[in-house]
């Protein structure tokens, strides 16, 4: 009689058995809500003890109130010669929309200074 082999994970199939009988586990983020609700709450009450004029500011806009930050990010592009690649689309012909790119400066190739 010949026995018939079934193949089997292992240890694998072991493993997910395990974790599946575990159920639900609860991710880390769980506990980070609970320390911010937390700080929040003792912040509340601390501000309740302390009267109205004496509160020290906390945000820009309590700091700051009519403060307006510049932008952080400026897309100003470089301004690329004329008989080079575009810096943008890396092909000698731009194939950029012609509103993305800047005109290019005049060519002094030809000027004697």
């Amino acid at each position: 009689m010949t026995a018939t082999l079934t193949p089997r994970a292992g240890k694998i199939d072991d493993i997910r058995r395990e974790d599946d009988s575990r159920g639900y586990e609860r991710d880390e983020t769980d506990s980070l809500h609970q320390l911010g609700t937390l700080l929040l709450t003792m912040a509340e009450r601390d501000d309740a003890r302390i009267p109205a004029g004496r509160r020290a500011r906390r945000t820009l806009a309590e700091m700051a109130p009519n403060y307006v930050r510049p932008p952080l990010l400026f897309f100003n592009l470089p301004v690329r010669a004329a008989d080079d690649a575009c810096g943008l689309c890396g092909f000698w012909t731009c194939r950029c929309p012609a509103a993305a790119v800047p005109a290019p400066p005049p060519s002094t190739a030809g000027t004697v200074r």
